[in-house]
């Protein structure tokens, strides 16, 4: 059971403490004003990790560069310092000219690092509960908010946070007797082990060509494996390399796109009319700067058909992959150990063999039926967000609603959860990856982080 708070503290409680929620605790200690409780629902034993920074695998790096990873505006090179500081850094298989990609575990210790420093110079006004449990209900009581957990405590709180990411990905075919139970079907590739019953010669269905794919092939390479690896999505789109960094580039200029394909040409003609020495990356960049003020005067109809159409090209470009991973994913298909395929899975059987036996869609031809040793799902994380059994009471009750798109739930531009009426719902917040549909884009730590640094002091005030 937790503490009990202080009788005058604010009582936040924070539910999901991966890279989210701790970097909330992290802003909301300096933003606070007197005593706060805070109390965080997360059952990983360490906070600050997620999905995201679990991974002890040393070949999943961070898309981004250690110098854009500063989790605070005014602490410019503080996570390169701090990496620095404990011996990451230098390391060449790490750096190149646009900067260090470090293991994602690194980064993960940097941000329970920061945490634990900014709770040590708090004194004694603040104190953190963690809680390794996740929550059931949330609901509303006498002006303020009952959280009643799984393990079965329940918890007063003045504010909520709602802070859980990325969902495990759902299947997305029919599944034959005995395939789930498989070992050589992976179902969540960010599981302890879950690569280790592929064998170094065997033949591998990878489901997806994101980032998940490219972590799961540089983990298959490291591990020595050189068998053939075959990815399939509907597009075959991989996510790109990085260019040059610069956010600070007009991309909108007096007149903002009202539609899905005003947009589209909106920035191909920034592109076209860009510097051939910086190329395409700045555009997208600092198009994300001004996402949020565009995606609130696109009408509902045309944000649905960005999601629809041109969302998969988008993420391909704005969710680019570290110069290492980009250089193993071009090794592997230029050996002939890596395909790339446009099709769909529609259907995984368990052969007499005991292999998997694979029906695939292309996107042009006939259904086909092919065999693999493995099937790896990489189709990213689980998009509907009603999956959750906290979120769907949530908007079953009313108390919250889904955005426009259905991407996550309806926020306002202070983070605050819009119930079914469209209204703001007082102390109850939402943050992180669940908000992107509210805000167009909200998925990259950076981009969490500056929003939680420029919001945090509304969710404080009484």
């Amino acid at each position: 059971m937790a503490t009990p708070p202080t009788s005058s503290a604010l009582r936040l409680a924070i539910i999901g403490g991966g890279f989210t929620g701790a970097v909330l605790c992290i802003h909301a200690v300096p933003a606070s004003t007197g005593p706060l409780d805070i109390t965080v629902l997360e059952p990983r034993a360490e906070l600050g990790r997620g999905v995201a920074y679990s991974t002890r695998d040393h070949s999943h790096r961070i898309n981004v560069p250690s110098d854009r990873l500063d989790i605070a505006a005014g602490e410019s090179g503080a996570a390169t310092a701090w990496l620095y500081a404990r011996g990451v850094l230098p390391d060449p298989a790490c750096e190149d000219e646009t900067g260090a990609y470090v293991p994602r575990a690194a980064y993960g210790s940097y941000i329970g690092a920061v945490l634990a420093q900014t709770l040590a110079t708090s004194s004694d006004r603040v104190r953190l509960h963690h809680l390794r449990t996740t929550a059931q209900e949330v609901q509303a009581v006498d002006g303020a908010w009952m959280i009643v957990t799984r393990s079965g405590e329940r918890i007063t709180a003045d504010r909520v946070a709602l802070c859980f990411g990325h969902a495990t990905p759902a299947r997305p075919c029919r599944l034959g007797p005995g395939v789930a139970e498989s070992r050589r079907f992976v179902a969540d590739p960010w599981a302890a082990h879950a690569l280790a019953g592929i064998g170094p010669d065997t033949s591998v269905l990878v489901v997806g060509t994101g980032l998940t794919m490219a972590d799961v092939v540089t983990s298959l390479d490291a591990g020595g494996h050189r068998g053939p690896i075959t990815a399939i999505s509907r597009r075959g789109l991989l996510p790109k390399a990085h260019g040059i960094f610069r956010m600070d580039l007009d991309v909108v200029g007096a007149q903002p796109p009202r539609t899905a394909l005003d947009l589209l040409r909106l920035v191909r003609r920034e592109v076209a009319a860009i510097d051939p020495a910086l190329g395409w990356h700045p555009v997208v960049d600092s198009l994300r700067v001004a996402l949020p003020d565009l995606w609130s005067g696109l009408p509902a109809a045309e944000k649905r058909r960005v999601v629809q159409r041109l969302l998969p090209f988008w993420e391909v470009h704005r969710f680019r992959i570290a110069p290492q991973i980009e250089a193993a994913l071009t090794r592997a298909r230029a050996e002939g150990r890596l395909t790339v395929e446009r099709a769909a899975v529609t259907g995984l059987d368990l052969g007499p063999d005991g292999r998997l036996e694979a029906e695939l869609r292309p996107s042009r031809g006939e259904t086909e039926r092919r065999r693999f040793d493995a099937v790896v799902l990489c189709t990213g994380p689980e998009r509907d967000v009603t999956r959750n059994p906290l979120v769907a009471a949530l908007i079953a009750d009313g108390t919250a609603s889904l955005d426009a798109v259905g991407l996550g739930l309806a926020v306002d531009r202070l983070s605050r959860v819009l119930d079914a009426t469209g209204r703001p719902r007082p102390g109850l917040y939402a943050f992180g990856p669940m908000t992107r549909g509210s805000f167009g884009e909200m998925t990259g730590a950076p981009d969490i982080a500056h929003h939680i640094e420029t919001t945090v002091g509304g969710l404080l005030a009484n």
